[in-house]
């Protein structure tokens, strides 16, 4: 594996201030590479270090809520056929949990302006009173509010709040201790155990709490967004898929789901995670604020990139443009691109 080529773009983009820093690790059977590059902010107080939290922002949906989703899975809590009504009423009763992992729901992409709802009650029922935009399962069309409502199945089949469950059965047995949602409230984290996302005018700077403004609004706890992590922590988890979903012997992911899973292909897709490509056992995920994760299970490894690259703005794009080579470097090839 030519690490250089996969380090040479996310260097750059420190390198030429398109992100103040960034942690990235490597690891496979012959390697383990961590590096800590620039700074957390652009006041250059704050060097990139081993035990910063980043906010997650997307990556929620495959570490945390899928994650407790396949276990449920595996446990025959649920099932994939599960309609969303057998679970709550809704105005889209058939809509299965397959339909949204898959991301083919129908479902809109987000609330519109979720700022004009007072409570995560409120939140919540928007987002069960949410029409279908296109019929479910002729297209795959990313989706929060898929995420959202699995966070919710999740409540609604343990009886337990979400993060008390992701806790327990994903974070803890996989030693992700610096992990977790809201950490921001706990007395003994103060700001300089994160780095600061996003400037904005409705929060002012927001600086170890949840970026994604729906997870704010649903207390900053949701089954799309909210989640914060170090970079050793996901290696953690990286390595539980390359062990085919086990972690220093205890079985967090069933292993016919582990094992199965990049082998569904369905509008370029796999149950919560893209294929980055069609023909090769690999999975990537990217989140708003910066980060990308990428698991190779053909050549076992993986790749964890973490910045904020939605500081102090969002609409980073050139950092999107290096997090993508970087990801082509990894896994050998241009998204969606067959190899042979």
């Amino acid at each position: 594996m030519n690490t250089e080529a996969i380090s040479q773009p996310l260097k750059a983009a420190v390198d030429q201030g398109i992100v103040c820093g960034a942690a990235y690790a490597i690891i496979g059977a012959d390697v383990h590479e961590e590096h800590y590059l620039g700074w957390c902010d652009d006041s250059r107080e704050h060097p990139v270090v081993s035990h910063l939290d980043y906010d997650l922002a997307s990556l929620t949906k495959v570490v945390a809520t899928a994650t407790r989703i396949f276990q449920l899975l595996g446990e025959r809590t649920i099932e994939l056929e599960d309609p969303v009504g057998s679970f709550f009423e809704t105005s889209f009763p058939d809509v299965t949990v397959a339909d949204l992992l898959l991301h083919d729901s129908g479902l809109p992409a987000d609330l519109t302006d979720v700022w004009q709802y007072e409570s995560a009650a409120d939140v919540w029922q928007a987002v069960k009173d949410s029409q279908l935009v296109y019929p479910t399962g002729s297209a795959a069309r990313y989706s929060d509010l898929n995420f959202i409502i699995l966070g919710k199945i999740i409540e609604k089949a343990t009886g337990n709040p979400l993060a008390v469950e992701i806790h327990k059965h994903v974070l803890k047995p996989l030693g992700m201790h610096d992990s977790g949602y809201c950490l921001g409230n706990e007395p003994f984290r103060d700001r300089n155990w994160f780095v600061p996302t996003e400037m904005t005018q409705k929060r002012g700077q927001v600086w170890g709490s949840a970026h994604d403004e729906t997870a704010w609004q649903l207390q900053g706890c949701a089954g799309h967004a909210g989640l914060f992590a170090s970079l050793s922590d996901l290696e953690n988890f990286a390595q539980m898929y390359l062990n085919d979903g086990r972690f220093h012997d205890q079985e967090i992911i069933p292993k016919q789901i582990a094992v199965r899973l990049p082998e569904l292909d369905h509008f370029e897709r796999t149950l919560a995670w893209i294929r980055w490509t069609p023909n090769r056992k690999n999975l990537w995920h990217t989140g708003f604020t910066g980060p990308g994760l990428g698991i190779d299970l053909d050549r076992r490894r993986a790749l964890i990139i973490l910045t904020n690259a939605v500081y102090p703005k969002r609409g980073n794009e050139a950092w999107q443009a290096a997090r993508r080579a970087a990801a082509a470097a990894f896994f050998g090839g241009k998204y969606r691109e067959k190899q042979a």
